[in-house]
């Protein structure tokens, strides 16, 4: 993949072998996060609240009944850039901060938002492998954005170190930047409280000093100044829309006293495969500038960037989560993994989640062989993938057996709906094999499956499904993560496009005669996923599923209904 004009990028592997060079101790780049770091622990990107209080206002504004996709580009295209610039022209501010302040006029009430975001996330595979980068005294000093703590909760959770954490409205003159310990450095950018600019308007008045006696701005420079004198910088998960962050790290750059190890900055790759990689206006310009301090890479996520130095660096992981530990952290884990991800977990990631969960092997609670079912889909699902067909069945088969066991007990709503969304996508996979051949074995501890065929294994996943897809629709399922119930959707889809396609292929036919019988079965589904997904990421991926591709390409009015692209307001 190229950049603009810069030619092909880097990507974790060279920036991996980058921070793996120095001697263990020199730690010499400083990382700074950005919100991309904490997408996978279920806090959602700056664009993604971007997108979300655009629509918000578009509802507003208009008062549509249904909030079509098309007539919301539309307006997103045409009026709203006149709303823009009427509403943000007196402190030229970003979307972010300015819909963010349109949204939430008072300070307290901007402070509750963000409470409500990341109240009771957990760091995920990322922010673990940084806890283990840091425990093995390969980096020391991190400066956020981010509002979370994630990066100080996994180093205090997983590794017993407690970093030295500096607020956004402290001084770093109080802390000693040469000391080993690791140091947690927090700005704001142009906006937490209030915006910049007008911290800045009013510095001078004698309340203001007595509160902030530097500036907002000053007080990011000198933070960054600290924080790279003599030293890198490594970018992830930010996007360089942040006015004060860019024009501080453009004043570095001028410096020879700064960013003495360059500017290394990630940048995520595009969703889509033709798209080039989006570079950020202000980094070209820097590029441009200091074409040979300024090195941009290409990733696919932060957590897979943390990940490609742990390996280079061989550091260790968490002794809480490969051994037993009273605590139940690897349950914690594991949900902060499977709760908030929205990335698929690489296979380097699967193993190391298994690793932990096999700890726990003699406990059969229900919580705990709901777990192992969940890897034992994950395992068969990569086992099938590498072309182990037999070895896949037997994996969705245990794991079966394990839910029809934990199934038996009065489950709260939570551990059934995870118990139901795994269950329909291994009745799914066992159907899959069975229709390739394969003949299904009993459990590793003698259970019997009560389907041999294909036609019982899709029957079974359609009851499950529906059980599922209806409690979603209870108020007590409010809270439940969205990427839990719109598994549900996901799964009834590729079930009825499956079993169009194996009845077709049965009698010999292109189409079956009730395709469009099928697909009305499947359009509340189709619903439901839109409506849990304001990004809108997650159709195109059930469109890309070769699951999916038989009902699809046969169905007028599923074609018609997913062309609509409406959302329920």
């Amino acid at each position: 993949m190229q950049g603009k004009n810069f030619g092909p990028l880097k990507n974790e592997i060279d920036l991996a072998q980058l921070i793996a060079t120095p001697p263990i101790g020199d730690c010499p780049y400083t990382l700074f996060l950005g919100a991309g770091a904490s997408v996978s622990s279920g806090i959602p990107s700056a664009n993604g609240m971007v997108r979300e209080w655009q629509k918000s206002l578009y509802k507003s504004l208009k008062r549509p009944k249904y909030v079509a996709e098309e007539n919301f580009e539309h307006w997103l295209n045409g009026e709203y850039p006149t709303w823009r610039e009427q509403k943000g022209k007196e402190y030229n501010q970003s979307d972010y901060s300015l819909l963010f302040t349109y949204r939430y006029q008072q300070p307290l009430e901007r402070k509750n938002y963000l409470e409500q975001l990341i109240e009771g996330k957990q760091p995920a595979f990322g922010y673990v492998y940084l806890a283990s980068l840091i425990a093995a005294k390969r980096l020391n000093r991190v400066l956020t954005l981010n509002f979370d703590d994630l990066a100080s909760e996994a180093l205090v959770k997983y590794y017993g170190i407690k970093p030295i954490v500096c607020p956004f409205d402290a001084s770093i003159s109080e802390i000693a930047v040469s000391k080993q310990k690791p140091k947690i450095i927090k700005l704001h950018g142009d906006f937490l409280y209030d915006d910049i600019r007008r911290f800045d308007d009013l510095r001078n008045s004698a309340r203001m000093q007595s509160y902030f006696p530097k500036s907002m701005q000053e007080n990011i420079e000198d933070k960054m100044k600290e924080m790279t004198r003599g030293y890198g910088l490594i970018v992830a998960g930010y996007s360089g829309n942040d006015g004060s962050i860019m024009s501080a790290i453009s004043d570095l750059l001028k410096n020879p006293e700064y960013l003495t190890y360059g500017l290394h900055w990630c940048l995520h790759k595009p969703r889509k495969s033709e798209q080039s990689v989006e570079i950020p206006p202000k980094l070209i310009e820097l590029k441009q500038n200091y074409p040979n301090q300024v090195h941009l890479y290409e990733i696919e996520s932060f957590d897979k960037l943390m990940e490609e130095v742990h390996l280079e660096c061989r550091s260790q992981l968490p002794h809480v989560l490969v051994q037993p530990h009273p605590h139940n952290l690897v349950v914690e884990f594991y949900e902060s993994v499977r709760g908030g991800s929205s990335e698929i977990l690489s296979d380097q990631m699967r193993q190391y989640l298994y690793h932990f969960v096999e700890s726990l092997e003699k406990i059969r609670t229900p919580e705990y062989s709901i777990i192992k079912a969940e890897l034992k889909w994950e395992l068969g699902a990569s086992q099938r993938a590498q072309g182990y067909e037999e070895a896949a069945l037997q994996f969705f088969v245990d794991g079966y057996a394990l839910l029809e066991e934990a199934m038996t007990q009065n489950l709260p709503i939570e551990l059934k709906m995870k118990a139901l969304r795994r269950k329909s996508g291994l009745c799914i996979g066992i159907a899959k094999l069975i229709e390739k051949g394969h003949e299904v074995p009993t459990s590793t501890e003698g259970s019997t499956l009560p389907f041999f065929d294909w036609p019982e294994a899709l029957e079974a996943s359609f009851k499950v499904i529906s059980e599922g897809f209806e409690i979603c629709q209870h108020p007590e399922a409010e809270k439940i993560p969205a990427p839990f119930k719109r598994t549900f959707s996901f799964n009834g889809c590729c079930a009825y496009s499956l079993k169009g396609e194996w009845e077709s292929k049965e009698k010999g036919l292109n189409k079956l005669d009730n395709i469009e019988e099928l697909a009305q079965k499947v359009i509340p589904y189709i619903r439901h996923i839109k409506s849990l997904d304001p990004e809108g990421e997650h159709i195109p991926k059930l469109i890309k599923d070769p699951d999916f591709n038989y009902l699809y390409e046969n169905s007028q009015i599923l074609k018609a209904e997913i062309n609509q692209s409406q959302v329920l307001a």
